[in-house]
């Protein structure tokens, strides 16, 4: 009877733990949809799949190049959406080899589906779109021809923010714009030349946009002191391709948030034409990936540096 005691303890201890895990495996996996997001970088045809419309099923999104310009269709059972822009004859963006187009899916609504962001270009000029579900379709709630699109306050319990802007002059300009009302609204937000990196990511742009001539002349201000020598051999790299390197647009968002909620790392997608200096006719499209890590040495200037870097 003793032993038969102990046994039963035992097992309601290994239920209850087997309940405990599985509700903060769940809970992992709530939290991590409600702000996961996507980065897809890529120059033909693409399929996502997610909880489009909020039926608690999963939908598919097709990316299609048709002809030159790409279309965005969901099929939800057996119907399929169209999805296009505000004034159905602009483009929702076109097919070029060496500036491909960029689909984000992130529930910035926070209504537990995601909202479609397009990061895209027409005729050599970048576009961005935002795609919102209402009632029975896809809306295009917000649309510009900046060139840089990001995201912060996703991974904590703020409300979240949009950031669209360009790099302009000498210079990053961003506006700040938050989901409200089936609308975005723009919003002030104090940002000095730290905010989410802009200097160090203005500075490296110009660094990459100066190769191979001023290889030598590294902005060492930028880079952390950690960096490995892998990274930095993604300019030695850049360099030995002998390419004239023109930016074409960017995506960031934060990827880990402090114990307070500020943002302890950030990761920027920079997307350039590298034309070649040996033949104008070849172009190719070359993306890096860099993570942005805060240094406490540094509040005034260069707050995040460039940790790693990575070339896809």
């Amino acid at each position: 009877m003793k032993f038969r005691v102990i046994f039963l303890k035992k097992k309601y201890i290994y239920f209850s733990v087997l309940i405990f895990i599985t509700l903060l495996l769940l809970t992992i996996i709530l939290i991590s949809n409600n702000s996961s997001l996507t980065f897809n970088n890529f120059s033909n045809n693409k399929e996502f799949k997610a909880d489009f419309n909020g039926d608690g099923k999963e939908e598919t999104l097709y990316v299609k190049n048709v002809n030159g310009n790409y279309t965005l269709t969901l099929k939800a059972k057996d119907k399929n959406y169209s999805i296009i822009t505000a004034d159905n004859s602009s483009p929702i963006g076109s097919y070029c080899s060496y500036w491909p187009m960029r689909v984000s899916l992130i529930d910035v609504s926070r209504d537990k589906i995601p909202e479609i962001f397009v990061q895209a270009s027409n005729n050599n000029l970048p576009l961005q779109h935002v795609f919102f579900w209402k009632g029975d379709k896809f809306e295009n709630v917000f649309s510009n021809s900046n060139n840089i699109l990001g995201f912060i306050d996703c991974k904590n319990n703020r409300t979240p923010k949009v950031i669209s802007g360009r790099l302009q002059n000498d210079t990053i300009w961003l506006s700040n714009y938050i989901f409200l009302n089936y609308k975005f609204k723009n919003y002030n937000y104090e940002s000095n030349n730290t905010f989410v990196g802009k200097d160090t990511v203005f500075t490296f742009i110009k660094f990459i946009q100066s190769l191979p001539q001023n290889k030598e002349y590294k902005p060492k201000e930028i880079f952390s002191s950690n960096m490995s020598n892998k990274s930095l051999s993604m300019i030695d790299k850049l360099s030995e391709d002998n390419n004239t390197y023109i930016f074409q647009d960017a995506i960031f968002s934060e990827n880990k948030c402090d114990k307070d909620g500020n943002t302890s790392e950030f990761i920027w997608s920079l997307n350039f034409r590298g034309v070649s200096n040996k033949d104008k006719n070849v172009i190719k499209n070359y993306t890096l990936s860099i993570t942005l890590t805060p240094d406490e040495n540094s509040k005034e200037k260069y707050y995040f540096k460039i940790s790693s870097i990575n070339l896809k």
